[in-house]
């Protein structure tokens, strides 16, 4: 069975419709909607990045102050008081 181009061009049209509504794609606003799913998921990656920069310096600077609190032990901080 050969279906010519412009019933299968028909046929893909109709899915893409029935598609585009299932998904609520189909009015007037969907451009709308899709420039905003694009920019939360822009926002989305641009937090992950953010939110492991902060991971990253809360580490280091945690390891820093355990470095520094031992130099200050070996030091003998907070030594003898008399």
């Amino acid at each position: 069975m050969l279906i010519d181009e412009i019933a299968l061009r028909q046929i893909v049209r109709e899915e893409m419709k029935s598609v585009l509504k299932e998904v609520g794609l189909h009015d007037e606003d969907a451009g709308n909607d899709v420039r905003d799913l694009r920019s939360l998921i822009t926002d989305w990656r641009g937090m992950k990045k953010v939110v492991w920069q902060t991971v990253a310096r809360a580490g280091t600077m945690f390891v820093l102050g355990l470095l520094m609190l031992g130099a200050w032990a070996k030091l003998g901080g907070g030594g003898d008081v008399e």
